[in-house]
């Protein structure tokens, strides 16, 4: 019961207030291609909670610069011009998290799953905080896929947790962009 509790605060942790994600187009990929591979993983980890405060506003002011460029291309207005930051930061994050936690052995899509995440799913926003109900269907979602939550150290866990929140920020933020 402990480390359920643990593993709560570390995913609840992951998903107080930060800004922050299905590929098809140009204007969704138009940011996300622009941004170097190692500026990626970059970030990715500076979602997750890796560097200093000083860090990681020198990434996301790079990535605000690539995305007001593709804005501009776009004829996007100001507000959603604002989405399409949060959009592309969420869909950086989100790919790098997935892949991190692939290599951990936590399927990104169990929690796309236990939240409902996708085109046609509820997208829960998770931009503020995760709740209980969202830690614990996460936490059910591993164990019923054969993960022995007990072995899975807490530094997986906040990545699991910045996975959800940035996948969250990622869905709402691509409805709200009308392309």
């Amino acid at each position: 019961m402990m480390k359920i509790l643990m593993v709560g605060a570390a995913l609840f942790a992951v998903t107080l207030p930060t800004t922050a994600a299905a590929q098809e187009g140009e204007k969704f990929d138009c940011a996300v291609v622009q941004v170097p591979t190692e500026q990626k993983a970059a970030i990715g980890a500076a979602m997750a909670g890796a560097g200093d405060d000083a860090s990681r506003d020198a990434l996301f002011q790079q990535l605000v610069t690539i995305a007001q460029g593709c804005a501009t291309q776009h004829a996007m207005t100001d507000a959603q011009k604002r989405d399409y930051f949060d959009y592309s930061l969420a869909r950086i994050a989100r790919e790098w998290l997935a892949g991190d936690m692939a290599r951990l052995n936590l399927a990104p899509a169990t929690v796309d799953k236990a939240l409902d995440f996708g085109p046609a799913g509820a997208n829960p926003d998770l931009s503020g905080e995760m709740n209980e109900d969202h830690i614990m269907a996460i936490v059910q979602a591993y164990i019923d896929s054969g993960i022995d939550i007990e072995a899975v150290e807490s530094e997986a866990w906040e990545k699991v947790g910045a996975y959800a929140a940035a996948t969250s920020i990622y869905w709402n933020k691509r409805k709200q962009l009308p392309f």
